[in-house]
């Protein structure tokens, strides 16, 4: 039964708001109305799906809902959100204002909305009108009629006094058609143009904005005018004091004065000043000031004169940073309105305008004032006093003297031959003759006094001395280089000693002993003994400025000469104790950030070993390492660049990590190196060990197989004492393979070992290093150690810093002090020892990928429980976070998260008996008939094995025979699944994300189908790279499987949002997906 409704009635401002959530969560669905608006009906999505209808009738709003609340209390939150839904979407101005006004009725009203998306036609609409406005030939929201008639405008400006302050200009306003009329109200006047009201003058004239407009040139004062009032309305003041004609008059604010002056020169306007005089119009200038003053002699009175008539009609106004004289505005600058200001301030107590200059004063005078009288206007000297004046050049010179630890100074003014002491009282100047009058360069001589001011310089009232030695230290290095173009310096040979000689600076050796895999850094310093050394050193790591000689001579370790040397210092934190006899050890790899500092620039010398090494590292496509013959494979170049660039850092005893793109052949690129070494050492060197994924175990075997036969291959395997007993026979082996599992199941028993090399397959398997796999690893004993990943790095940096802990141990500070470093510093640091190639760098020849996101809709069934989910979900979170705080609830919230992405999979993932279907699996299984009608042969990857198995149930019962591979499958069964795939055999293979994303190889597939996202897109990419990879002969497909308006719309967005780590670090075309923070959380669960 519909319910009549025209006040609140049942409704309550708690009803109101869930209605208004409701209604901002876009939980109205389906709505539609009558013909003529009278009656609308909607879907509200709450714990169920409620019709709602509303209708409008002579009584008001009537209204009905399917919901219990509706039966029980004849009012619901369903019925708001339909009624906030139809606000938004009625045309019927009747209809409209009842609903807005029944709904205005309550706390916040309809105010509280938010934005919601509106129909694309209405938007449209909306914007053609709004631009619309903008292809008008004038700006002015005038009438443009044919017929319309122009306004004359007629402007007062009036110069305002004010007690205690600088005058202000006020405008006022004449406005009519032939006749013009008082605006008694101007701000009410503005208001009507703006509004385009009609207003009332008197009953021969009214403003009417249909009939009048005003000129261009009219229209551009009063668009000011407008925005002025804005202004006084936002600032709450008019700055006009109140008085009787505040109403007729405004203020002009200093921000608008520059454009008012310029508009108001151009019109009708009649200016009145400070003293009462009219003009007709006004002038506004930029342009020089128009004074002039007169100096003159006065022989009976024994003195001169100086004319300052000029000023007696001009006004300053300090706040418009304007003078004014007659009807004409100049612009000051900051320094002429100090000037002026200062000048008016004294010209006020000067009789006649006139001010007398005594004939003692007359000296002082010109050199101090005359520059600054030059600024505002022109000095005019008569010819007599001209002929009084010299200017001659000033030469400045300071003496420095060192009496114990004390710097003296002094400072001269030289002026040809007279000279001015101002510091020794004790020294008589020598003045020009009575009849001359010197003009002293004051400017300059200020400049010099600046610096002498800064320069912590005390003065007890007749000598100049600085006592501090790190003053001392700062006038001589910083400050005398500022001055020493503006005066001549002379020093005494006590001052000389202070500094520093080109020969003393530093000069640096670097040597390479390559038996001992060490460097040597010599710093020699000639004439300084080695203990001083150690004590420059010293003041280096403790960041002084200098270091003093028992001498005196101040060695400034700012210089550009010990930047390297500091730079370096601070790069590899050295400590004084590790410099010896002026000498510094450290590993060879520390060789490239050494030659980063201290290079041929900065004129260091290196001995043959260390220049081969840097080549060697920097350039491994120059080095020639023959790739054996045994070899059963003929590398790519970019393989053999990496098979040179291994072989190069592990002759230096180096690890490093092979960082190619997935397919690229790294695993190959390993066995060459090891079948290298193997054979180099005459097939005596010790063995080696490869730790893989527990999946990859026998890919090795296999690989090895194929392409190094000779190669005497063990897999370690079988129960413990099987496994122990294979370990203990390494030597008689070449390579062992065993797996990350086994190796912390069985680390005491490698303790005693040692290998030739380590390779670390998939070494993200390490990249926590507080796991007991990672120290396992760790512990094991080897001459050199590489890691093999396509994803060095996954979520974070620690990830990078784990790795390097094992290949290049005390290569990176402690984690602590790593967490410190600019990604700038890792990044330059990590370069040498990380060789990544793409492959669109690098296989020219490889087909495209084509990567295609596909949504698909939620069933009825999934919708109802993903946001009933979704609700319970946000509130867990919510009030999880306020109580336990986020990390604590971190866990929780993402396992909600998870429930929400296998909702999205399907329901029956975590739901028994859940008999509906799944939007995504239905368009999945139309996927793969399209493909497979195609020809093409298809990998699905799903992260859930549970998810896979209902895949392939639905699978079978269309007849598809499919492979399966997850968590649970052996290794050799991995292998061999993989080889009959590849040959041919069935056309699907089903795979788990996490167990088979790595190390397969399935160029037998041209399909890559991504069932659900991962967090990690780097785990995504390495699953595709099991199809797209060497040997791939066609294009390959990869399809995104995405439910929209989800979380996995979330997830994906988030995902194009976090790639930069990884190319900051290593180089462009990585990925990374960093660990979820409380702010991407809280973002997840606002769908």
């Amino acid at each position: 039964m519909l319910r009549n409704q025209s006040s609140k009635g049942m409704f309550t401002n708690k009803v109101y708001r869930r209605g208004l959530e409701y209604y901002n969560q876009g939980r109205v669905h389906y709505l539609n109305s009558s013909n003529h608006e009278d009656v609308w009906k909607g879907l509200v999505v709450g714990q169920d799906e409620y019709v709602v209808t509303i209708e409008f009738n002579d009584d008001g709003i009537s209204y009905v809902c399917e919901c219990a609340a509706h039966d029980k209390y004849r009012a619901c939150k369903h019925s708001i959100a339909a009624m906030l839904e139809i606000s938004d979407e009625i045309h019927d101005v009747q209809n409209k204002t009842t609903l807005n006004n029944f709904l205005s009725q309550f706390e916040g009203g309809p105010m509280l909305r938010q934005n919601k998306p509106r129909k694309a036609p209405d938007l449209t609409n909306e914007m053609i009108n709004l631009f619309s406005n903008y292809l008008e030939t004038s700006e002015s929201p005038q009438s443009t009629s044919i017929t319309s008639k122009p306004l004359t405008c007629e402007y007062i400006l009036k110069t305002r006094k004010r007690p205690w302050d600088s005058p202000l200009l006020t405008i006022e306003l004449k406005i009519g058609e032939e006749r013009v009329y008082v605006v008694k109200k101007i701000r009410e006047l503005l208001e009507h143009i703006e509004q385009q009201k009609e207003l009332f003058f008197t009953k021969k004239f009214s403003y009417d904005p249909r009939i009048h407009h005003f000129t261009k040139e009219d229209w551009e004062v009063i668009r000011l005018l407008i925005d002025i009032h804005k202004s006084e309305a936002f600032y709450q003041t008019s700055w006009l004091a109140a008085s009787a004609d505040e109403k007729r008059a405004m203020s002009i604010p200093p921000l608008f004065i520059d454009r008012f002056l310029q508009l108001l020169q151009q019109r009708n306007c009649h200016f009145t000043n400070i003293n009462g005089q009219t003009y007709e119009n006004i002038e506004w200038s930029e342009g020089p000031l128009p004074f002039n003053f007169e100096l003159t002699r006065d022989q009976q009175q024994e003195n001169y004169n100086l004319d300052l008539h000029f000023l007696n009609d001009a006004t300053i106004f300090e706040d418009y940073k304007y003078i004014l004289t007659e009807n004409t505005f100049y612009k000051l600058n900051t320094t002429q309105l100090g000037i002026l200001t200062e000048m008016g301030n004294i010209i006020e107590r000067v009789h006649n305008r006139t001010l007398p200059i005594d004939l003692k004063q007359i000296e002082p005078f010109l050199s101090n004032v005359m520059p600054s009288l030059n600024k505002i206007g022109e000095l005019n000297i008569t010819e007599d006093v001209s002929n009084e004046i010299i200017h001659p050049p000033l030469q400045a010179k300071l003496y420095l003297d060192l009496n114990e630890e004390r710097l003296d100074a002094n400072l001269e003014y030289h002026y040809d031959d007279y000279v001015f002491y101002p510091f020794d009282r004790n020294q008589e100047e020598t003045r020009p003759e009575s009849n001359q009058i010197l003009i002293r360069d004051m400017e300059k001589e200020q400049e010099i006094m600046n610096v002498i001011e800064n320069a912590s310089f005390k003065y007890n009232g007749y000598e100049l001395y600085i006592d501090e030695e790190d003053e001392i230290f700062s006038f001589i290095y910083d400050l005398l280089p500022r001055i020493e173009d503006k005066l001549d310096i002379f020093m005494t040979n006590q001052v000389k000693q202070l500094l520093v000689e080109e020969r003393q600076l530093p000069k640096v050796n670097v040597d390479l002993d390559a038996s001992e895999n060490f460097l040597e850094i010599n710093f020699d310093f000639e004439d300084i003994n080695q203990d001083e050394i150690q004590h420059i050193f010293q003041s280096i790591t403790e960041k002084k400025r200098y270091y003093r000689l028992p001498n005196g001579t101040f060695i400034p370790l700012e210089e550009e000469s010990f930047s390297p040397i500091t730079k370096l210092f601070d790069e590899l934190n050295l400590q004084p104790d590790s410099i010896e006899q002026g000498k510094v050890t450290l590993p060879a790899y520390r060789g490239l950030q050494v030659e980063e500092f201290i290079n041929k620039e900065t004129g260091a010398k290196y001995n043959k070993a260390f220049r081969q090494l840097i080549q060697d590292i920097k350039n491994p496509d120059d080095n020639d390492y023959s790739i054996p013959d045994s070899l059963q494979a003929d590398l790519r170049d970019y393989q053999n660049v990496g098979f040179q660039w291994l072989k190069g850092l592990s002759y230096y005893r180096f690890g490093g990590i092979l960082a190619d793109d997935m397919g690229l052949g790294k695993t190959l690129q390993a066995i060459a190196f090891l079948l290298s070494e193997w054979e180099e050492h005459n097939h005596t060197n010790k063995p080696s060990l490869v730790i893989s994924p527990a999946s990859l175990v026998y890919n090795w075997k296999s690989e090895f197989t194929k392409f190094a036969p000779q190669l005497n291959v063990v897999v370690v395997s079988g129960n413990k004492d099987e496994r122990q007993a294979q370990i203990e026979g390494f030597q008689e082996v070449d390579v062992m393979v065993t797996s990350y599992p086994l190796i912390r199941q069985d680390v005491e028993s490698y303790q005693e070992l040692e290998f030739s090399t380590i390779i670390l397959d998939e070494a993200q398997a390490i990249k926590n290093h507080l796991t007991k796999t990672a120290r396992a690893v760790k512990s094991v004993k080897a001459q050199q150690r590489f890691a093999l990943s396509g994803t060095p790095i996954e979520n974070s940096l620690d990830e990078l810093w784990s790795i390097f802990d094992a290949i290049l141990p005390g290569f990176f500070p402690n984690k602590k002090t790593f967490n410190t470093l600019p990604q700038e510093q890792i990044s330059r640091m990590s370069r040498p020892f990380i060789l990544r190639r793409l492959k669109q760098d690098v296989l020219r020849e490889l087909p495209d990928k084509i990567e295609t996101v596909h949504t698909s809709e939620l069933t009825k069934e999934q919708k109802q429980l993903y946001l009933g989910y979704l609700e319970q979900i946000q509130g867990e979170a919510a009030h999880a976070i306020s109580t336990e705080g986020f990390q604590r609830s971190r866990m929780k919230i993402l396992a909600g998260l998870t429930r929400l992405r296998q909702l999205c999979c399907h329901p029956s993932l975590f739901i028994e008996d859940y008999q509906g279907e799944s939007g995504k699996l239905n368009q999945l299984l139309e996927l793969v008939q399209n493909t497979s009608e195609n020809g093409q042969r298809m990998l699905i990857f799903s992260q859930f094995s549970s998810m896979l198995k209902i895949i392939r149930e639905k699978l079978q019962e269309l007849g598809k025979d499919v492979f399966y591979l997850d968590g649970q499958t052996p290794s050799r069964e991995r292998v061999d699944m993989a080889e009959r795939f590849n040959q041919g055999e069935k056309e699907i293979f089903l795979i788990s994300l996490k167990a088979g994303g790595t190390g397969l190889n399935l160029t037998g597939a041209d399909t890559v189908i991504l069932y659900d996202l991962w967090w990690n897109p780097a785990i995504e990419e390495q699953a595709t790279g099991r199809a797209h990879r060497i040997g791939q002969k066609k294009v390959v497909q990869v399809f995104r499987l995405i439910t929209e308006g989800t979380i996995e719309e979330k997830i994906y967005s988030l995902q194009q949002k976090k790639r930069e780590l990884i190319e900051n670090i290593i180089q462009p075309g990585e990925t990374m997906f960093k660990s979820l923070s409380e702010d991407e959380i809280r973002e997840l669960l606002s769908v």
